[in-house]
C-alpha cells in the first residue's frame, strides 16, 4: 500500500521542516490505527478458538477477518517501527529493504486482499442462504473458502513485495513502488479492479437484493417465528454495516490507485505536481485510513452478537442474562434455539 509521503530526489527541493513534520504526523496516525485494533482482534481469534460453542462456520469466517485485521495492524506497526529505528540508528540498506518487502508491504497487501475476499465470500453465502435456504455452508466449506481466499491473495501480494522499496528524507518508511513503471501500473490496475471495484459492485448488488428480499413479508423458504426472522435480519444488517464501513475506509486508497494509473505518476509525484485540492486530499488520506479498518469489526460484532459480546464483557453478559432469567443453552433443543437466536450463522439459515 502507498503509505509514504515522498520518494524521489525532487522531494529534497521541498521544505525539510514541512516534510519532517508531516512525516512524523503520518507515522503517529498510522501507529495509532495499527495498534488499537490489535487487542480486540486477538480476543476474537482466541475466543473463537477456545470456546466450543463458537466452532461454527459463522465464527470461522469472523475469525478469518480478525486474522486479516491483525496482519494489517501488525504490518502498519512494523512500518512505523522500522522508520523510527532507521531515524535513530543506521540500518543497512539491504536489511531495511528486505524487512520492508517481507514483513511490511507483503503483509499489508496480503491482509487487505484477504479481507475483501472474505467479505465477498460472506456476501455470496448470505445470498445463497436467503434465496436458497436448503443449501447450508459447512465448517469444512468455510475453511476451504478461507484457504482459497488466502491463496489468491498470496499470489496477488507477491509482485508488490518484490517491487517494494525504501526511500525517505526523514522517516524511511516502506513503500510499494520507488519509480513508476509498467509493472507498477499493472499491479495498481489489478488491485483496483480485482480487489476493490468488482468485489464492491458484487457485494453492493448481493446485499441490495438481500435487503429487498428481507423487506418483504416473508423470507423465502423460511417458516421460523417472527422473532427468528427479525434476528436473521439483524445478522444481515450487521454484515451490511461491516461491509459499508470497510468500503468507505478503503475507497480513498482504491481511488488513489486509479489516479496513479491514469496520471502515470506515483503518489508523491502527483502531490508535487497538482494544485487540485480534492486529489491532494485523496492521496493524503488514502494511506491513513486503511489501518483504521482494523478497529470497527469488533465493535460491530459486540453490538449485534451476544456470543461475541461475551468474549469482551463476560461478567456483564452473565448479569444481564441472569436478570432476564435466560435459561442455559444446553437445557434442550427448544431453549437452545431461543437463546442462540442472536448468534445465528452469518452464512447459513
Amino acid at each position: 500500500m502507498n503509505t509514504t509521503l515522498c520518494s524521489s530526489p525532487s522531494c529534497r527541493n521541498t521544505s525539510i521542516s514541512f516534510s519532517g513534520r508531516l512525516g512524523f504526523s503520518t507515522a503517529t496516525l498510522l501507529m495509532i490505527g495499527g495498534t488499537i485494533g490489535i487487542i480486540p482482534n486477538i480476543i476474537i481469534v482466541a475466543g473463537i478458538h477456545a470456546k466450543a460453542s463458537l466452532h461454527r462456520s459463522t465464527f470461522y469466517l469472523i475469525a478469518n477477518l480478525a486474522v486479516c485485521d491483525l496482519m494489517l495492524g501488525l504490518s502498519t506497526i512494523l512500518n512505523v517501527a522500522l522508520a523510527l529505528i532507521a531515524y535513530r540508528t543506521t540500518i543497512p540498506v539491504h536489511v531495511h529493504l528486505m524487512l520492508c518487502k517481507a514483513i511490511v508491504v507483503f503483509l499489508n497487501t496480503w491482509s487487505y486482499t484477504a479481507s475483501i475476499q472474505t467479505l465477498t465470500i460472506i456476501s455470496i453465502e448470505r445470498y445463497i442462504a436467503i434465496f436458497r435456504p436448503t443449501k447450508v455452508i459447512t465448517i469444512r466449506r468455510a475453511k476451504i473458502s478461507c484457504l482459497v481466499s488466502w491463496a489468491i491473495s498470496l499470489t496477488i501480494s507477491i509482485p508488490s513485495a518484490i517491487l517494494a522499496s525504501v526511500r525517505r528524507l526523514h522517516l524511511k518508511m516502506c513503500l510499494t513502488f520507488d519509480t513508476y513503471t509498467t509493472g507498477a501500473a499493472v499491479i495498481n490496475l489489478i488491485l483496483f479492479v480485482l480487489q476493490f471495484a468488482l468485489p464492491a459492485i458484487l457485494m453492493i448488488v448481493l446485499y441490495s437484493l438481500i435487503l429487498r428480499q428481507l423487506s418483504t413479508a416473508a423470507i423465502t423458504g423460511l417458516t421460523d417465528s417472527n422473532r427468528s426472522k427479525n434476528l436473521k435480519r439483524k445478522t444481515i444488517y450487521m454484515l451490511v454495516v461491516t461491509t459499508v464501513i470497510f468500503l468507505a475506509l478503503s475507497t480513498p486508497w482504491a481511488i488513489s490507485l486509479a489516479i496513479v494509473v491514469f496520471a502515470g505518476k506515483l503518489p508523491f509525484q502527483i502531490m508535487l505536481s497538482t494544485n487540485n485540492s480534492s486529489i491532494r486530499t485523496i492521496m493524503q488520506i488514502s494511506r491513513l485510513l486503511l489501518p483504521y479498518t482494523t478497529l470497527y469489526n469488533p465493535v460491530i460484532y459486540c453490538i449485534f452478537n451476544r456470543e461475541i459480546r461475551q468474549l469482551f464483557i463476560p461478567n456483564c453478559c452473565r448479569i444481564i442474562n441472569k436478570n432476564h432469567s435466560v435459561q442455559p443453552t444446553n437445557t434442550g433443543n427448544k431453549s437452545n434455539d431461543t437463546n442462540n437466536a442472536e448468534s445465528l450463522p452469518l452464512v447459513s439459515v
